[in-house]
Order: structure tokens, then C-alpha cells, then sequence
């Protein structure tokens, strides 16, 4: 049995340390919140009304998540799993509201949201899929670094147009990942779409998506509120130095350590990384958003739908409104509760603004659509930085050669979204392998 460090306390590393504690190990989780879990957490808001589940960060499952639902069954927590109440999206045009199903081509060719010349071009991606089709592995993005040459924003302007790409793919995906599509790659659009059509019904845990994470950290040693300073590894094991709530710091001495960090901070910790290493994370990059929950007396007529996507030309200052009440038990009956995430550029502008700036932005851009004004009973605004990890043209050569590498800091490993792709399933899955990388390691 080895003593393996565990740096970061969100979905990668609570489900590395579980596996780890499965196989036999003696994992310690090294949190620096109070709480763990990371971007995968749930907090309870109290209010006149009853109390609202707010899903900080990650929002949903998916009926592909196969590593997530396995995880899940064996924790006994999969029966808490339910279909999201409504599944269906709209996207903002000209001052309308057009429902879309994203992954139905009947669909859309029905909707008004397209002209038909746009609606015609939408076939190539299909055929792009299917003659980059034994490349595209969600769980093996690297094995697409051979056709990562180009954004989001410039390949799908090459094969659907530029009315499709700005009002119907760039508002899907930056609604979805916070960014820009000029942020991500044609070869993750590719990827990504692939991994939606293989299964994409929407799910969450009955009373907030940190079921998964809470189950976890009940389950492993988890230390919070320690911030980790430095990593070191060498042939022998693995100190880390961490400073503690109370602003002690202290060092833990263990066999090997996985750090399962956001990547653009990997760099900043472990002082021990070879030179292929440093190369990779310094070049791994993450948006910085902000999120705004509203909670509201009434569930909004105005919103029968579960996402609404904002076209950027739509100058609304937000990538998109998920109506989480349509979750199950994540607010008491009747009424409503939504969450919006800014642009990149109205982030960034109120990035040091109080929370009540955040909610009245959120608040007059909503009245400039058909969803009307909300009147908000309480609110709930989180800023994360890093948020999600960006994917552009380029990182999957990168990450191909970083899997690759011939110089490896020894008796270390690594966990995160930033590795497979910025999904919950994803990250999830770094952090299995990490435990299967670092039990071997420690084996030998």
C-alpha cells in the first residue's frame, strides 16, 4: 500500500483518490476551499420562498457520461439520477426567440432560426465527420492533432457558412463553454459534436449535481482548507508543502502525488516538471467568467425551454440562460430559478463591480428579449478564474506530444478537463487514469 497526495479537491481528484483507496492505496486530498468539489459543487440557498440547490459550476449530466454513470452506480447514488423536465433550447434572432434541437437535423431544417440557403450547407458537417470519423475519439482528442489547424469560428465558417457558424454553432457552443468560437478549434467542434451524437439526453442529480462530489469526499481522506505551495517528486516519493486555513504551512510526505489542479496553474506548484512538461502547461489556458443566479417567486412563463443561447451579434453581453428549475429538487415547486453567464468582454468589464452590478446587467439584458424582466427574490453570482480550459487550434498537438514525452518527473501524475475536454465526464475520467497511472507508478 502506497501514501499518495492528491493535489486538488474537485471531481478529477476526489474520484483519483477514490480509486486509488479502491485499489488499496492511502490517498490524501489536499483541498484549498472549505469544501470540496471544486467546479462540481452545489450550495443551499435559503430564502421567504424555500430553499434553492444553486449548481455553481458544472450544470448537467449526460446520458453518454459512461464513466460518470458507472462511478455513480457503484457509489449507490445512480437512482438519483432523473431526466432534466425539458431538454429543448431556443436561440436569440432579430428579437425572437426560435426553439432548435441541436442534434436534429429535422429539426432544424423546420426552424425559422436559418435562411434555407444556410440550411442547405449543413450536411458538410456530417460529411466532415464522417471522413475525419477514425480520428475523432472524445476520450483520445489527441489522436485528432493531425486535423487541429483551425478555429471554431474559421473552419465552421469554411463549411456551413458564416450565418449557421454565428447563429446557430457559436452560440451552442459558447453557451456552453463559456468562450468565444474563435477560443476553440475546429477539431474540438468536431470532437465534441461526435460526443453529442452519441448520446447527449440531459440528467441531473435529484437535489444538485455535488451528489457526486459530496459522495466522494465522504468517502477519502480529504484535508480543505490547504492550499498547496510546492510539489516536489523524485525516485524516492513526493513532498508537498501546503499552507493550512489558519496560514500555517506544513509539508506531507507521501510515495507519489497527483496533482489535479487546472492546468494553467500546474506550472506555478510543481517545481519539479521537466522541460516537455513545463512547455505543456505553460501553454494551457483557461477562460475567466462569471455566472448569475436568479431565483425567482415564479417560474417565468416566458421560458418553456431549458437553454436559451444569445448570439454575440445580438450585442446582449451573454452567452446563454439555463432554466435550471426544470432540474428535480433544485427549487421548491412553482417557482424559478436561472443562471446566465456573461461574455467574455462583459466578464471581464465587471470583474471587480459588486455582485448587485452583475445581477442588474443580467437583469436589463434579459429585458432587451422575449424572455422579459425578472424579478429576482434572491440572486447568487460566482466568478471563477480559471473556469474552463480552452481548447484552440493547436493544444491537441500539444497535448499528443505531452502524452508522448520521454522525460517524465517521476512518481508524479496529472488530472484534469484540460487533458480529455471541458466536460464533468471528462474530468472525471482524467482522474481514473491518474489513478491508474500513479498505482502502477508506485508498483514498480
Amino acid at each position: 500500500m502506497a501514501r499518495i497526495a492528491v493535489v486538488g479537491g474537485g471531481v478529477a481528484g476526489l474520484a483519483c483518490a477514490w480509486k486509488l483507496q479502491r485499489a488499496g492505496h492511502e490517498p490524501v486530498v489536499l483541498e484549498r476551499e472549505a469544501v470540496a468539489g471544486g467546479r462540481m459543487r452545489s450550495e443551499r440557498v435559503a430564502t421567504a420562498r424555500g430553499v434553492f440547490v444553486v449548481d455553481r459550476g458544472a450544470q448537467f449530466v449526460a446520458s453518454g457520461y459512461r464513466n460518470l454513470h458507472a462511478v455513480a452506480e457503484t457509489l449507490g447514488i445512480a437512482a438519483r439520477l432523473h431526466p432534466v423536465g425539458r431538454t429543448r433550447n431556443a436561440i436569440l434572432r432579430d428579437g425572437r426567440l426560435h426553439p432548435g434541437d441541436y442534434g436534429s437535423l429535422a429539426e432544424l431544417a423546420r426552424s425559422r432560426l436559418l435562411s434555407a440557403g444556410a440550411k442547405l450547407r449543413l450536411p458538410r458537417l456530417l460529411v466532415e465527420l464522417a471522413l475525419r470519423g477514425r480520428r475523432l475519439d472524445p476520450y483520445r482528442p489527441e489522436r485528432a492533432a493531425a486535423i487541429d489547424r483551425e478555429s471554431l469560428a474559421d473552419g465552421l465558417a469554411r463549411l456551413v457558412g458564416a450565418e449557421a457558424m454565428e447563429y446557430l454553432f457559436a452560440p451552442a457552443f459558447s453557451s456552453t463553454f463559456d468562450a468565444d468560437p474563435e477560443d476553440h478549434s475546429l477539431a474540438f467542434a468536431l470532437l465534441t459534436t461526435r460526443f453529442v451524437l452519441g448520446g447527449f439526453r440531459l440528467e441531473a442529480f435529484e437535489g444538485g449535481i455535488g451528489l457526486l462530489t459530496e459522495t466522494l469526499a465522504a468517502q477519502v481522506p480529504v484535508r480543505t482548507g490547504c492550499e498547496a505551495l510546492a510539489v516536489e517528486t523524485d525516485a524516492d516519493g513526493a513532498r508537498v508543502r501546503f499552507r493550512d486555513a489558519d496560514g500555517a504551512t506544513h509539508e506531507l510526505a507521501a510515495d507519489a502525488a497527483v496533482v489535479a489542479l487546472p492546468g494553467s496553474l500546474v506550472s506555478g506548484v510543481v517545481a519539479t516538471l521537466r522541460a516537455e512538461e513545463k512547455s505543456f502547461f505553460d501553454a494551457v489556458r483557461y477562460v475567466r467568467g462569471i455566472v448569475c443566479f436568479l431565483m425567482t417567486e415564479r417560474a417565468p412563463a416566458s421560458l418553456p425551454w431549458y437553454g436559451v443561447a444569445f448570439p454575440r451579434r445580438e450585442g446582449i453581453g451573454l452567452y446563454g440562460l439555463a432554466v435550471d428549475h426544470w432540474k428535480p429538487g433544485v427549487a421548491p415547486a412553482g417557482a424559478g430559478l436561472l443562471n446566465a453567464a456573461l461574455t467574455r468582454d462583459a466578464a471581464e468589464r465587471l470583474r471587480g463591480a459588486p455582485d448587485d452590478a452583475v445581477v442588474s446587467h443580467v437583469v436589463d439584458a434579459l429585458v432587451r428579449t422575449p424572455v422579459g424582466r425578472i424579478e429576482p427574490i434572491a440572486c447568487a453570482v460566482h466568478r471563477w478564474d480559471p473556469m474552463l480550459p480552452l481548447f484552440p487550434a493547436g493544444h491537441l498537438a500539444r497535448l499528443a506530444a505531452f502524452h508522448a514525452r520521454r522525460e517524465r518527473s517521476p512518481r508524479l501524475a496529472f488530472a484534469g478537463d484540460y487533458l480529455i475536454g471541458p466536460y464533468t465526464e471528462m474530468a472525471l475520467t482524467s482522474g481514473l487514469r491518474a489513478a491508474t497511472e500513479i498505482g502502477r507508478a508506485v508498483s514498480r
